[in-house]
């Protein structure tokens, strides 16, 4: 590994000692060998997604785990000492980002609905004041239908419609695997069925659960 500090989201990360300095916490940890490469690699890749396989094959090959499926256990220890909301992770992998920076406000590139916000320009969803979510595409664009609908049921047909062109699944019917995957993601209780199609549950239906 180069012997020269790498620097994001207020990490700086001495890879020749394993020193990380946090920035905003005015404090410092040590990690592993093996923790190192792989945060370089995310701290490299400056707030894009990486799937496992993706920051295996960046490690330098002295230091990856024997199989790419153990990148996750490597991670989830970086959580434990650089804190976990410093790492990232959803369907595209695990990315950097920074806690302190200030949330987006609404306007046009953050629609929102309950608790749900959604980043348009980065593609991604707070749920809440700290968990961060990042969808595919299309996911995305089906949950961006829902939260403009405010609470009002789309149908299936009218999802389909309503997406963009390069976002819509082959037949209205794909948007029903959509729904499934939306709801594995964000619980199973935040989109309803009924009333001819879905929508995103809101503070009303919250208050009767």
């Amino acid at each position: 590994m180069l012997d020269v500090p790498l620097c994001y989201a207020g990490l700086e990360l001495q890879t020749s000692t394993g020193l990380v300095r946090l920035h905003a916490e005015s404090s410092a940890v040590m990690l592993s060998g093996q923790q190192v490469a792989v945060l370089a690699v995310l701290i490299t890749a400056r707030g894009t997604p990486l799937s496992r396989e993706a920051i295996w094959a960046a490690m330098p090959r002295g230091y990856r785990p024997p199989t790419a499926a153990q990148i996750g256990v490597v991670i989830a220890n970086i959580r434990r000492k650089i804190g976990a909301a410093r790492i990232l992770t959803g369907a595209d992998g695990w990315w950097v980002r920074d806690p302190i920076a200030p949330e987006p406000v609404d306007g046009t590139d953050v629609l929102s609905f309950g608790s749900l916000r959604l980043d348009v320009e980065h593609r991604y969803v707070l749920d809440g004041p700290a968990r961060f979510i990042r969808l595919g595409p299309r996911e995305f664009a089906v949950l961006r239908v829902l939260v403009e609908a405010r609470g009002v049921p789309r149908s299936r047909s009218g999802i389909w419609s309503s997406l963009p062109p390069h976002d819509r699944p082959a037949t209205a019917a794909a948007v029903g695997v959509h729904i499934h995957h939306l709801r594995e993601r964000l619980g199973p209780d935040r989109i309803i069925t009924g009333g001819g199609g879905w929508r995103l549950a809101g503070p009303a239906d919250r208050r009767q659960g």
